[in-house]
């Protein structure tokens, strides 16, 4: 859903208007939580790259930073490695043919966006590669999209089921074949319009090839039949064809092939307090009365907090000392606060920040999130974030179950530090 310029950083590319309105109509079932929701691992790394891109700029060096992929490329970085060229170039409509070949009877009604794998400058850097179709099986045209990269992901990193925490999701099937590839198969909804349906399969193997194929019930922002085109027999017949192979040959090699995760645990300083240590924690320093219940899914620990007969969801993060929380903390104090966000800066350097707003960090009517943060000297990190609703995506104005000022009573406790 759109939120007041928290992409503030425009930038041009040659997808064409129809690609950019799709994109934009894809914001509702985006898997990502919403930007204002309760994750707090959002916001610290939209900070985190606003203070990086800052520092670039400053600097001098030239960057390109590949929004849509995540992908970024430096001007003569020590650790920029020179890719093997791939083994079958292929030009883009080389892939829109391949890719259109192997959906079911209908007809190709236009080619929205489309990648040539290989090349620097698309949305996924030159392991990767995109395209977007809309399909008429005679019942509706739909959008269909297909994502073809190398990753450095094993598969069960490489393809996970959506967190129902922050997307409407119908169902999720995954799994694992003999040969070690996963394959999921996600049916989401709109997290505004329950009509609008988006399924998506994504096939991960052991040496890193990747497939995605994401599929709507029309267009994201205008829905025209009740389900998508393919089914699920037959997503899973296209995301699993061996006619893809020759997409990967036209993409180069990465360097790195997928190591699975280290057993070795990180060190006690650096160790994320688990969901249940964060609520055991939480609990104790609720006003008496307060009953809490734990929620699946999401970052950090999250739970139901009844009080006085109010209901709200609660999110509590907890961020280890050192140099990540500290260059959080200078993100906050070097941007402006929103217009109801109050800061302040205690003797000992500890900054508490305590905010209230909308659908938007600018919102505010209605008031729909109230959050209160802590940011210690030594980099340290406590966040609450509370909204009325049950999950990630679900935000109802009203008053929550615990005022501003027990939030800030909560997250300022000493016991935080022990």
């Amino acid at each position: 859903m759109p939120v007041d310029d928290e992409f503030e950083d425009g930038r041009t590319d040659a997808f064409g208007d129809d690609f950019a309105r799709a994109l934009r109509g894809a914001a509702a079932l985006a898997p990502a939580p919403a930007l204002h929701a309760l994750t707090a691992g959002a916001e610290r790394r939209g900070r985190r790259w606003r203070n990086r891109r800052r520092a670039l700029v400053a600097g001098g060096l030239a960057v390109l930073i590949l929004a849509t992929g995540g992908f970024v490329v430096g001007a003569g970085g020590p650790d920029v490695a020179v890719p093997a060229a791939p083994a079958v170039p292929m030009t883009a409509e080389e892939v829109v043919e391949l890719a259109s070949g192997l959906l079911p009877p209908g007809t190709v009604v236009r080619v929205m966006h489309s990648e040539t794998p290989g090349v620097l400058g698309g949305t996924g850097g030159i392991y990767q590669t995109r395209g977007t179709l809309l399909f008429d099986d005679g019942s509706g045209a739909s959008m269909i999209s297909y994502t073809v990269d190398r990753t450095e992901l094993t598969p069960d990193a490489g393809a996970v089921c959506i967190d129902p925490f922050g997307t409407p999701q119908d169902s999720c099937e995954r799994t694992k074949a003999p040969d070690g590839s996963v394959l999921v198969i996600d049916k989401l909804r709109g997290r505004d319009n329950p009509a609008q349906r988006e399924w998506r399969a994504t096939w991960a193997a052991p040496d890193g090839r990747r497939i995605m194929i994401i599929e709507h019930n029309g267009q994201p922002s205008a829905s025209n039949r009740e389900n998508p085109p393919l089914d699920a027999e037959q997503l899973r017949t296209l995301v699993t064809a061996p006619a893809w192979q020759r997409v990967f040959d036209a993409l180069p090699a990465r360097a790195n092939p997928p190591k699975p995760p280290s057993p070795s645990a990180p060190p006690a300083a650096d160790r994320t307090p688990s969901a249940a240590e964060l609520l055991a924690r939480l609990a104790l320093l609720f006003p008496p009365g307060v009953t809490q219940t734990a929620v699946e899914g999401g970052e950090g620990a999250n739970a139901l907090v009844t009080f006085e007969d109010r209901t709200s969801l609660l999110s509590v993060h907890v961020g280890p000392p050192g140099a990540r929380g500290l260059e959080d903390r200078s993100a906050v104090l070097s941007s402006p606060p929103t217009p109801l966000e109050v800061r302040e800066q205690l003797a000992d350097g500890t900054l508490v920040v305590v905010n209230r707003f909308g659908n938007g960090k600018s919102a505010v009517d209605p008031v729909l999130h109230w959050t209160a943060e802590v940011y210690y000297p030594d980099g340290r990190q406590v966040r609450l974030y509370e909204q009325n609703g049950e999950n990630g995506y679900t935000a109802r104005p009203g008053t929550p179950a615990l005022s501003l000022d027990q939030l800030k009573a909560i997250v300022v406790d000493p016991a935080w530090r022990s």
